[in-house]
């Protein structure tokens, strides 16, 4: 069989790196000069926004972008995505106010989250089966160098020259893999194609009621997003708009029975935003614990993402290696039972009774489960999932991430500020946001034991049973 830089696959898989790479570092090193950008643009009270509406406009991105890729291959909606990030990373470097800023902000999450999706249909389409764990593989290793080199790199840019520089530079950037990375996977086309007009204005129709659902889903996101750092009673009925809002529109943009958990795919797409969420909450409190509550620096703080970048790396490797001894669903269900003890781990991690590197040892493990799992989740609804439909059941997924982080970082960030004191003393409020999380990989680790294919005879049986109503 062909490797990964064969031949055959070899412009095709360098390529798909390529973009991961400028994916992450982009990831990165913008998170980096943020805050500088903010406050140089008095905005400092829009700051959740300024992440909040990339967030929420990637999940038009990675709906409108799976549903493009479904009826006429990754390449155009890739070559979309990466024109729009390039010109939402321009705008929000040249802004003189906040507006434009937040602007080219959710220019850059429409780009964004086409372009995640159009990869992942890139790696369905254009790889037999054997060969997309590894291919996943492959994705996990590009974040090393970006997670090593990304944040100091643009943290001495930006203290050094501007906050603009990075931005400019990752515009820059763009170009260049609009240029040279597109053109190997413009050979990947659709599944097939149709001349039935009928089915033709009906996948139109079906791609704009899809589109109006993800616009409202994008908006009742930013809403509980928001509500999640605001204070006082506002937070409310912010809040319960946007629960509302996510509750008329989000089953159209997953897999019916995905919320009641069903066996099989739709245990997939949960089990993603689940697991997800969880590890996306550890990580986001763990540095502002170390810091706050144990008295480390930034820099030895920010170590502690390093080693889980690099754990979650080598288990990511560890899966798709070859002739690997366990069924793809035993390694989701171990990679789940591995992130639930990292997360009881880091509850552990609050008590000063114990080493400060407690809690950072149980962020490197929690990566190493999320190393296992997430590809493994990934291999097995491209598995699960017919030509035609790739694109959309990788868009779900990606929603599925995206929902489900919002919705449990904006309830750990109130329950946060709900228990924090002005003496300055979390331990509680810290302990109580990782219970929460623990609690949540208990989940994880229940739905990993439903992701077992519909038992049939017909390969394509259990994706027409999940297929959209």
């Amino acid at each position: 069989m062909d490797g990964l830089f064969s031949r055959p696959h070899r412009a095709r898989t360098t390529a798909v790196a390529g973009t991961f790479v400028l994916v992450a570092f982009a990831g990165l090193a913008l998170s980096t000069a943020m805050p500088v950008a903010v406050q140089e643009l008095g905005g400092l009270s829009l700051y959740a926004l300024a992440f909040g509406g990339f967030l929420a406009a990637s999940i038009i991105g990675t709906v409108v972008g799976g549903g493009h890729a479904d009826r006429h291959g990754p390449g155009p909606a890739l070559f979309a995505g990466l024109c729009c990030f390039a010109v939402g990373t321009l705008l929000a470097g040249t802004a003189g106010a906040m507006s434009p800023f937040l602007l080219g902000r959710c220019v850059q999450g429409l780009g964004g989250g086409a372009v995640t999706v159009a990869l992942y249909v890139v790696v369905g389409r254009a790889y037999p089966a054997p060969l997309r764990p590894r291919m996943f593989s492959l994705i996990t290793a590009c974040w090393i160098l970006p997670s090593m080199l990304g944040p100091p790199v643009a943290g001495a840019v930006t203290e050094r020259l501007s906050w603009r520089w990075v931005f400019h530079a990752i515009a820059v950037l763009s170009v260049v893999a609009i240029v040279v990375l597109v053109r190997p996977l413009r050979k990947v086309g659709p599944p097939g194609t149709t001349d039935d007009d009928t089915t033709g204005q009906a996948g139109q129709a079906g791609q704009a009621a899809q589109v109006r659902a993800a616009v409202t889903v994008a908006v009742g996101a930013g809403l509980i997003g928001y509500a999640g750092s605001a204070k006082g009673w506002q937070a409310l009925p912010l809040a319960a708009l946007g629960l509302t809002l996510l509750a008329v529109s989000v089953r159209t943009l997953l897999p019916p029975g995905t919320l009641r958990a069903r066996r099989g795919l739709p245990s997939l797409v949960l089990l993603r935003g689940v697991a997800a969420a969880a590890y996306f909450t550890v990580e986001s409190f763990i540095p502002l614990m170390l810091v706050n509550e144990r008295d480390l620096s930034p820099t030895a703080a920010g170590m502690s993402l390093t080693g889980a970048a690099l754990s979650w790396a080598g288990a990511a490797w560890l899966q798709g290696r070859p002739r690997l001894p366990l069924t793809r669903e035993r390694v989701v269900l171990i990679g789940a039972l591995v992130h639930f003890c990292a997360a009881a781990l880091t509850i552990a991690g609050v008590l000063r009774a114990l080493p400060a590197a407690t809690a950072a040892v149980g962020l490197v493990v929690a990566g190493f489960g999320m190393g296992l799992l997430l590809p493994g989740v990934g291999v097995l609804t491209l598995d699960r999932s017919a030509p035609d439909r790739q694109g959309a059941n990788s868009a779900a997924l990606q929603l599925a991430d995206n929902l489900c982080s919002v919705l449990l970082v904006g309830a750990c960030g109130a329950a946060f500020n709900a228990a924090h004191t002005r003496a300055g003393h979390d331990a509680g409020a810290f302990a109580l946001v990782f219970a929460v999380a623990a609690t949540v990989t208990g989940g994880a680790c229940l739905l990993a034991g439903r992701v077992t294919a519909v038992t049939t005879s017909d390969p394509r049986a259990e994706e027409k049973e999940h297929a959209p109503l």
